[in-house]
């Protein structure tokens, strides 16, 4: 019998053998897990892994960091402009959704297990999509701050909530019972309440005393998620939902975008093993699953072109933004097959339906990963249908502003170089002080910076994940004041490369200590050097030459 470290050990290996292989032939990263679990899963290949409950309860903490990291996120004051579309798509697709699901399903020879439920479960549960595969797809894009990608999230976020009451009525869906639902409501209301306040109260002045070591922050942060997810359990709620909750109550913080770099790699690491324990769940192929699965398939991608689509068109979004987030969204979620075993468990539904809605969630996973993968060629292509045969929404705006929350001008560390150049833009070019963004981890610079009106994040500029989730790669100009001997854990010469990787068409301006790092700087990538202490003697040298020296020939006069 294997132990708990072995069964990791061997999918790990498994996964990143097979992980290799699909990046090799350019496909999509999530088939290869989902096979490597076919591989070492009890149900198909050899049962290298006897005990998959022992990956199953890792890939779950993989499913909380990765709602605690979208709550991260999450900019609630966008999500607040865009509340009424939300609402309406949020709610109107899983309406629809499940409203055609009844319809198509009814008539569609789906079996009914003891308790004759089984087009509700499926109808239910083809309306929800994957948050996983979503944020995951998306984030590998740098799509998370697209519009598309609020909007998918938003949604997301929406069926999380549908999701719970799916949870919260489950047990009575023979016996529906209106006080459970006020109940499960009230628990969600008080958790999000006591989050903020403590959040607002305790935990600011708790990151505030510990914002000079990064590490703490993080530590801090991931203690919090567990607590609230911990405490969002015991009331009945899942520990998914109070990960959200945690990680919106401190989305506000300077800190937010420090703690998502820093948590993203253990967060994919987990969500590794999710897949692949997703990938031992699936059963020996029959035709009849295939077949089911399949048509679930092409309902689920229909359906949410149905329903997103025209909504999303309604409320104001580009036709782009209205069907790439269709797109996005077009699979089964990974919740349903939790909600579908406890219902297997109660009799609701019978074994069939479960193995067909696991295939589905395998094929969908797959399918939507291309179609998230290649969204925008197919936008274009469907673009032009639908100019042809002239359908509505054609003559939306396709390139809309804001997109991106990037910033043209990147300063790199809150120096005296970037304190006096900042302070000479307010005086002399204020208008380019809201193009600027400037990342540090040094509190009172931050503040300093609010003061000025100009955009500070709390960031490891050292870390390249950092630099990613600050949309470096967007940037036309990157400025880094800081001297080496000031740096921790970079320098100089590495930033400019590593900023050169991610903006290869932006204009780099680094800082040397000495005239003889300048050539080494520019051949790194860097478009100007600072040389302060040269620029210091050179000043002096002239103010010496001139003002200095016309004194000391008055005198000798």
């Amino acid at each position: 019998m294997h132990g708990l470290i072995e069964d990791i050990g061997i999918v790990v290996v498994v996964a990143t053998i097979i992980g290799l292989i699909t990046h090799k032939l350019k496909q999509p990263i999530i088939l290869g897990y989902l096979i490597a679990g076919v591989i070492v899963g009890p149900q198909i290949g050899p049962p290298l892994v006897i005990e998959p409950e022992n990956i199953e309860i890792i890939s779950e903490i993989g499913l909380i960091l990765l709602l605690f990291i979208i709550g991260l996120e999450l900019d609630l004051s966008s999500l607040i402009t865009s509340g009424k579309r939300l609402a309406v798509v949020g709610i109107g697709q899983f309406v629809i959704c499940v409203l055609l699901g009844l319809a198509v399903f009814s008539f569609s020879g789906v079996n009914s297990g003891q308790g004759g439920l089984d087009v509700l479960y499926v109808a239910l549960l083809c309306a929800l999509s994957s948050t996983a595969i979503v944020i995951k797809s998306l984030n590998d894009k740098f799509e998370l701050d697209t519009l598309h990608g609020k909007l998918s999230v938003g949604i997301l976020i929406i069926q999380d909530l549908w999701a719970i009451v799916i949870l919260a009525l489950q047990p009575n869906f023979n016996n529906f019972q209106v006080s459970i639902i006020g109940l499960a409501i009230l628990k969600s209301v008080l958790l999000v309440g006591a989050g903020f306040l403590v959040s607002k109260y305790i935990l600011k002045n708790i990151f505030e005393s510990i914002s000079k070591s990064p590490e703490m922050v993080v530590s801090v942060s991931i203690g919090w998620a567990a607590l609230v997810a911990g405490a969002a359990g015991v009331i009945g709620l899942s520990k998914e939902m109070g990960a959200l909750i945690a990680g919106v109550s401190i989305s506000t913080f300077p800190y937010s975008i420090h703690v998502t770099a820093k948590t993203l790699p253990l967060r994919d690491f987990f969500l590794t093993l999710f897949f692949v324990s997703l990938g031992m769940e699936i059963i020996a192929p029959e035709s009849t699953v295939i077949l089911a699965s399949l048509g679930l398939t092409v309902f689920i991608i229909i359906s949410r072109m149905v329903s997103i689509l025209p909504l999303a068109l309604k409320t104001g979004a580009s036709l782009r933004t209205a069907f790439i987030s269709s797109l996005n969204l077009a699979q089964l979620s990974e919740f349903s097959l939790v909600v579908a075993s406890i219902g297997l468990g109660l009799g609701h539904i019978q074994e069939l339906t479960f193995a067909i809605l696991i295939y589905t969630m395998v094929f969908t996973s797959i399918i939507s990963s291309y179609l998230i993968k290649y969204n925008y060629q197919i936008y274009h292509q469907v673009e032009h249908l639908l100019e042809r045969f002239r359908l509505p929404g054609r003559g939306a705006v396709h390139s809309e502003a804001g997109e991106h929350s990037a910033y043209p001008i990147v300063i790199l560390g809150y120096h005296r170089g970037a304190q006096s150049l900042v302070e000479t833009l307010s005086e002399q070019y204020p208008h380019l002080l809201d193009k600027i963004l400037v990342m540090d981890f040094n509190v009172e610079a931050l503040r300093e910076l609010q003061s000025r009106q100009v955009v500070g994040i709390f960031g490891d500029i050292s870390h390249l994940d950092t630099l990613e989730h600050a949309h470096l790669r967007e940037a036309e100009v990157i400025i880094s004041t800081i001297p080496d001997v000031l740096l921790k854990g970079i320098n100089n010469l590495a930033l400019v490369k590593t900023c050169r990787t991610l903006a290869p068409n932006a204009t780099v301006i680094a800082t040397a200590d000495l005239p003889e790092q300048v050539r080494e700087l520019k051949h790194a990538g860097a478009n100007e050097v600072i040389l302060p202490y040269s620029m210091a003697g050179e000043y002096l040298a002239n103010y010496l030459g001139t003002v200095i020296a016309d004194r000391l020939e008055l005198v000798e006069a």
